[in-house]
């Protein structure tokens, strides 16, 4: 998990700084200060968490570690994960029988995972076409936000270790090597199938790149060949890309599934069987569907949950006419992410598939049913990235974030008081969970839904791609050694003249932004108008 590097492209596809990695060493400070952040609170709440994932999440690591991972689904116990995180807890069940027993090292790998989201968010800032500054900023926001500490460590849960993979095969396809990216993201998905979100865009970017490559990179040049790229990723196109990236995917799904004995239907079964546990409008989530009160009950009138449809435990829903909420919400939820697709495959940039993937990340806990409260963690890292380079997407990050974290805090500490560990420690819980607080919180995530899908317009693509171009950049700092001479990719990483040594033909120097642009040989083609 690298940053860009020489030759390595970045926004528009032309041009990266020469010293990005001198910058790593600064991020390694702020990841290590936020480790040991992580370890004090790890410390002074020693077996904090919610009592029924803790239990089930040691229970299972001792079992995968002593039985082995074939055949779980079939023990006679309660499983309600798929594979994707299993492995993770194998492993630690191994270290802990050697260790005496898991314990805490279940929140090693989600306090792990939150780091490296940090690294992610910084790299990809650079990516994206931000300042160094601004990298700093969005790997700072990961590090010190309290959702993502307080769902790893003092919750000890595991969103932020599927993220990793989401951001990982969103990065991939940034790349155009969108079978990588497939496989990433099915990989996020098997851990937590809500991180699926990323899987309609990977599809609808590849099928457009695959079958009309005119425009297929929305205002950027095509990435230049790289050095850990392949020359068939480079050079094929159409349907073989297709084919070759559903067959990644789905490869991934089999051979992961595989070792638990698990088949594609029982996969999909058991996804369903998961989502089918809980049929209610909202499941604690502070969501729209949270305002709805039936017969009394709902979770902003009493934090009372309302079925959504009539199941095995429910004899009565709410509908709207003879249609049941969960039809409603589902059929919103494939609409969104249909119209989202066709949206970021018109322009599919870095820029635009960036931010259908936050509109995605934000309906899926605005629009449909049966939602938890932390359904929304992926904007923490997706967000952030928006955050570092816009003051409009911070807006929208704080309001948002704030949001989730009431919701959080609320049903950890208070709506379930007997959690290991777990107090309400700012007194204001039952506060928290009055109906004016839950409808805010529902306002606040369904208008950072508007106006996410707003951002999808092309007068809003210029706006971003102006203030990424602009975006914390500090004309001494960027005057600095380290970030001169600015390279053109596409020429430098292609040039024969590089492998013998000589000097790169065509090379181009251009000025830090805030400067002037103007290349030593004109070519308006490399130099979109944003």
């Amino acid at each position: 998990m690298t940053g860009p590097v020489s030759g390595e492209p970045v926004r528009g596809g032309s041009v990266t700084r020469t010293g990005t990695r001198d910058g790593v060493g600064s991020i390694l400070i702020l990841l290590a200060l936020g480790l040991a952040f992580r370890v004090i609170i790890a410390y002074l709440l020693p077996g904090s968490g919610f009592a029924n994932d803790i239990g089930a999440f040691q229970y299972w690591a001792s079992n995968l570690a002593s039985q082995g991972l074939h055949g779980f689904y079939d023990r006679d116990f309660f499983h309600d994960y798929t594979p994707g995180y299993l492995y993770v807890l194998w492993i630690v069940g191994l270290i802990g029988q050697g260790l005496g027993g898991v314990g805490d090292l279940i929140k090693v790998p989600p306090m792990l995972a939150d780091l490296a989201l940090a690294y992610l968010v910084w790299s990809m800032t650079l990516e994206l076409g931000g300042s160094r500054r601004a990298a700093r900023l969005g790997a700072l926001i990961v590090v010190i936000n309290p959702i993502t500490w307080f769902d790893s460590v003092v919750w000890a849960q595991v969103d932020s270790f599927g993220l990793v993979f989401l951001l990982l095969g969103l990065r991939e396809l940034w790349r155009d090597r969108p079978e990588r990216s497939a496989v990433l993201t099915v990989i996020g998905a098997l851990i937590k199938p809500q991180l699926g979100i990323l899987i309609p865009i990977v599809a609808a970017v590849t099928i457009r790149r695959a079958l009309r490559p005119e425009g297929g990179y929305g205002n950027e040049a095509a990435p230049a060949r790289r050095r850990s790229t392949t020359r068939w990723e480079t050079d094929t196109r159409g349907w073989v890309r297709i084919i070759s990236t559903g067959v990644a995917g789905l490869g991934t799904t089999v051979l992961m599934s595989l070792p638990f004995g698990l088949s594609i239907p029982g996969l999909i079964e058991q996804i369903f069987k998961t989502a089918g546990g809980y049929p209610y409008l909202s499941v604690n989530a502070w969501n729209p569907w949270a305002l709805v009160t039936f017969d009394g009950n709902g979770i902003a009138n009493n934090s009372a949950w309302v079925c959504d449809m009539v199941a095995l435990n429910c004899g009565q829903a709410f509908s709207i006419g003879a249609i049941p909420a969960v039809v409603i919400g589902t059929t919103l939820t494939l609409a969104a992410f249909l119209v989202t697709s066709l949206l970021v495959a018109r322009r599919p940039d870095r820029q635009t598939i960036l931010v259908g993937v936050v509109v995605l990340a934000v309906a899926f806990f605005v629009v449909p049913t049966r939602v938890h409260e932390r359904y929304l963690f992926p904007l923490i890292a997706l967000g952030a990235i928006l955050a570092a380079v816009s003051w409009r997407w911070r807006i929208a990050y704080l309001l948002s974030g704030l949001a989730t974290f009431v919701n959080m805090y609320f049903v950890l500490t208070t709506l379930y008081p007997n959690n290991p560990g777990i107090d309400d420690w700012l007194g204001t819980g039952k506060a928290l969970g009055s109906f004016q607080v839950v409808a805010l919180a529902a306002v606040t995530q369904a208008g950072v839904l508007a106006f996410a899908l707003l951002q999808l317009r092309a007068s809003a693509a210029v706006r971003l791609a102006a203030e990424v171009d602009t975006s914390g950049h500090d004309l001494a700092d960027d005057l600095q050694a380290d970030a001169l001479p600015l390279v053109r990719s596409d020429s430098f990483d292609e040039d024969p003249a590089r492998e013998e040594g000589r000097p790169a033909q065509n090379v181009e120097l251009l000025a830090p932004v805030g400067l002037s642009r103007t290349p030593t040989s004109p070519e308006p083609s490399a130099f979109p108008i944003w």
